[in-house]
């Protein structure tokens, strides 16, 4: 998938949008069908891809170094998912991804400064926790009422992707847009 032909949420764009672009591609990741970002570029580009649709600024630290396709896919999934969540329900004013190798593991973790109250037994999470267990690897969530949320995975690498150079960006967009009032979301429920 292009990035360029989803428009930031500052040009016309709304939320609902970013939600149904998110599931679409989730969709697709679920056919085994990787978005042309990711697979051209790897789990860096992907995510940045995400991260510059959002109206919501994103702190990315990534690693550069292409890592295993189906590592790279699952990240993905969980870092899509996650922001996808915290566009949909957090009321977030900033997020955070951060990626990591440690011990022979990838560390994916996603915060956010919004509401919490995350179900941890919802179908967004359900659906990570899955597909980082198929491989073996970890699956946590934290997300106490009024402060915010962590989604954190850790999936398996082998040992030769032990020492990743680092690549850090942070995305600041100006909404055109009215602010939208916490008090007139429609969603009543929490992820």
């Amino acid at each position: 998938m292009q990035a360029d032909r989803f428009p930031p949420l500052g040009h016309g764009g709304s939320y609902l949008a970013v939600a149904e672009q998110g599931n679409r591609e989730l969709r697709e990741l679920a056919h085994g069908i990787l978005p042309e970002a990711l697979t051209q570029g790897g789990l860096r580009a992907g995510v940045d891809a995400i991260a510059r649709r959002l109206d919501l600024p994103v702190r990315l630290d990534i690693p550069a170094e292409r890592l295993p396709r189906a590592i790279e896919a699952s990240a993905y999934f969980v870092v899509a998912e996650a922001l996808t969540n915290v566009m949909k329900h957090s009321r977030a004013a900033r997020a955070e991804v951060t990626v990591s190798v440690r011990d022979g593991m990838l560390d994916v973790e996603v915060l956010d400064d919004g509401i919490g109250g995350a179900d941890p037994a919802g179908h967004g999470m359900l659906g990570i926790k899955d597909r980082v267990e198929v491989l073996g690897g970890r699956f946590e969530t934290a997300s106490p009422p009024g402060g915010g949320t962590r989604v954190s995975a850790a999936l398996p690498l082998s040992a030769r992707h032990s020492r990743l150079p680092r690549w850090r960006h942070t995305f600041k967009k100006a909404p055109t847009l009215p602010p939208v009032s916490r008090t007139t979301r429609t969603e009543s429920s929490p992820i």
